[in-house]
């Protein structure tokens, strides 16, 4: 019953990896599609001109669609050791929204 118990866990366990794996390959696709089609900038361009309002290092960045509108969220840590959410339009770049993240 104990190894049975343990191939389910496993089972699970590669489950939700491949699943975590083929959302990640349809983001990096979805974001290539936009980007080819002039539909946002690309994240070289985004990351310049955030950096310049906002310097620190990038710990995460995600496109998400919101309302049909492509925004990165960017997550930075700045020199005083503060994590800052970012919420960036990105066709223009344009921070539409900053918190602080625990």
């Amino acid at each position: 019953m104990k190894s049975f118990i343990q191939i389910i866990s496993a089972s699970l366990v590669l489950l939700t990896l491949s699943t975590h794996i083929t959302v990640a390959d349809t983001d990096h696709n979805k974001a290539k599609q936009l980007l080819d089609a002039g539909e946002i900038l690309s994240l070289e361009k985004i990351l310049a001109k955030v950096s310049m309002q906002y310097p620190g290092h990038i710990l995460e960045v995600e496109l998400e669609i919101k309302k049909h509108i492509p925004v990165y969220e960017i997550d930075i840590i700045d020199d005083k050791g503060l994590v800052w959410e970012l919420k960036v339009d990105a066709k223009t770049a344009e921070v539409i929204k900053r918190k602080q993240d625990d």
